[in-house]
């Protein structure tokens, strides 16, 4: 008999040990549920590590799908103190001789000086207009660009500093400042923007009924083509000017000494006068590359341990089929040629050894980026070629398929309308002059662009992606309903809500069975109580009939 704990009312039968053993166990099928609910909450907590790992992936992926990334480029320059370059994707390659002769700057002038910032000038308003001014013609010509902007001067606005805070407060295109030269304070007014076009005149209306001379707020006109004294009272510091320099001995004049818009991709800086040319080398960053190559080797390594380490005999998915299925098809992503132009990984360096593990030749890669430098993007990213100059690949999206389409144009782009016509014969959605691939069909989301009036069959468009875009395409469908991972996930839960609805039958189950026993146990306790009465009694008449 089991050692007594809590004996029984009559008999003292322990019953709280008897069923306490007992129901230990009946709970033997519930500790197996919780323990499978803990291998699930382990699985799913894995699968989101590897799921986690699969985004670092794609980053990867996606960043060599950027042509910025594919053909990054760097700017040298033989005196970086006088100019100074960036290069985006779509620069050449090449040198430019730079030779800076004026740097671009603002106008600036500055009004007579009065007492203090607390001087009343005076009431009226101010008309800001930014322009151009030219001295040869003694002419000034609006920046049609610009709005003349009209500020009120009340009388709590009509002191020195009053005056500088409405006018700052109008977004006039025009910094104003107070400056204490030592015989006053003067309200000095500076053009925001560089550039001949973004000079100004500053015209009054006064209260007092004078516009131009130098009492009241007149004191503040500047019209730079109006005579000293009589509506050019502030006196001009610095005049509006471009920058002018040279790019290989060609002229250029532009109104910031940061240009963007005169060689396609580059922007130079300009930073100071020089007679001597500056150099500026464009060339491949081969260091930024072999970094974006880096990163998808390293985050492809790191997902294939992972997914190794699961299919360990041990792991805790060593019996999942998922972490292999994976492993398998991301591989062979990896391993597929670019059909349009039959090269692949292995053509720029990047190799599998007999484990999987993938890494980068950069000596090969060199030799093939020196052979072909559009190789990484032939690669990489979503390309596309034409038959007809008058079209020119934009874009795609995931739902387009590789394949080549043949273009025929209805309504030609006039630069207003919008174009329409066909892909492969059917109709796309055209917007400007952009033609896209409607919904539901091969070509969905390839777009293109249409040379202004360009019309009837204009030749075939064929569409490659590239391997960068069919990782990242495959990695965002893991995910996505359906995918690999949604699923699985997907099922571990359905598992554990079903273990869920079990705890609560055998939960159920094992209070009835702790109820019955208590009620069966005490019967029994009750018959033993009983049956001990009576073997005493016996034994209390057979003791008596002995004497």
């Amino acid at each position: 008999m089991v050692a007594i704990s809590s004996a029984g009312i009559g008999s003292g039968l322990d019953i709280e040990g008897i069923i306490s053993s007992l129901m230990a166990a009946e709970r033997i099928p519930l500790t197996k549920v919780n323990q499978e609910r803990t291998s699930i909450n382990t699985k799913i907590s894995i699968y989101g590590i590897i799921k986690n790992s699969f985004a670092d992936l794609k980053t990867a992926a996606d960043k060599l799908t950027n042509l910025s990334n594919l053909n990054p480029l760097k700017t040298i320059s033989s005196d970086d103190k006088v100019v100074s370059a960036t290069a985006s994707a779509s620069a050449t390659k090449g040198s430019y001789s730079i030779a800076v002769s004026q740097l671009a700057k603002a106008q600036s002038v500055a009004a007579p000086s009065v007492a203090t910032a607390d001087t009343i000038v005076g009431t009226g308003s101010l008309t800001l207009t930014l322009g151009s001014y030219d001295s040869g013609t003694n002419t000034f010509t609006n920046n049609a660009a610009k709005t003349p902007v009209t500020i009120s001067i009340g009388t709590g606005q009509q002191t020195l500093d009053g005056i500088k805070q409405a006018i700052n407060d109008s977004n006039a295109g025009v910094a104003a400042s107070i400056v204490n030269d030592g015989t006053g304070s003067r309200l000095v007014l500076t053009s925001k923007e560089t550039g001949a076009v973004n000079g100004f005149k500053l015209e009054v209306t006064d209260a007092d009924g004078t516009n131009t001379d130098t009492a009241g707020l007149s004191r503040l006109a500047y019209d730079p083509t109006a005579a000293a004294g009589a509506g050019k009272n502030a006196s001009s510091l610095q005049v509006a000017q471009n920058a002018n320099f040279t790019i290989n001995n060609l002229a250029v004049s532009k109104a910031s000494n940061t240009v963007s818009d005169a060689v396609e991709g580059l922007t130079f800086n300009l930073k100071t006068v020089s007679a001597t040319p500056v150099n500026i080398e464009v060339a491949l960053d081969d260091g930024a590359l072999k970094t974006s190559l880096d990163g998808l080797v390293a985050a492809y390594n790191k997902i294939r341990g992972n997914l190794k380490d699961q299919q360990q005999k041990d792991a805790t998915l060593s019996k999942e089929t998922t972490p292999s299925a994976l492993e398998r098809n991301m591989r062979n992503i990896l391993r597929e040629q670019v059909a349009q132009y039959g090269v692949g990984l292995s053509d720029i360096g990047l190799n599998f050894d007999k484990d999987g593990v993938l890494s980068l030749d950069k000596s090969k890669l060199d030799k093939a980026v020196a052979a072909d430098p559009s190789i990484l993007e032939k690669i990489f990213a979503n390309t596309a070629t034409t038959t007809d100059a008058r079209i020119k690949y934009v874009g795609a999206n995931t739902k387009t398929l590789e394949g080549t389409y043949a273009i025929n144009i209805s309504t030609a782009f006039d630069g207003s309308n919008t174009v329409a016509g066909t892909i492969n014969g059917v109709a796309g959605n055209g917007i400007g002059n952009l033609l896209t691939g409607a919904t539901g069909n091969a070509s969905e989301g390839l777009q293109f662009s249409v040379a202004q009036g360009a019309t009837g069959n204009l030749g075939t468009i064929t569409f490659s992606k590239g391997l960068g875009e069919r990782l990242s395409d495959w990695i965002d469908t893991l995910s996505a309903e359906g995918g690999a991972l949604a699923s699985r996930t997907e099922g571990l839960n359905s598992r554990k809500s079903r273990l869920d609805d079990q705890e609560d039958r055998i939960n159920l189950r094992l209070e009835q069975v702790e109820k019955r026993y208590r009620a069966q146990f005490t019967a029994l306790d009750a018959m033993l109580a009983s049956m001990q009465q009576t073997s005493s009694y016996l034994s209390q008449q057979l003791a008596a009939l002995a004497k």
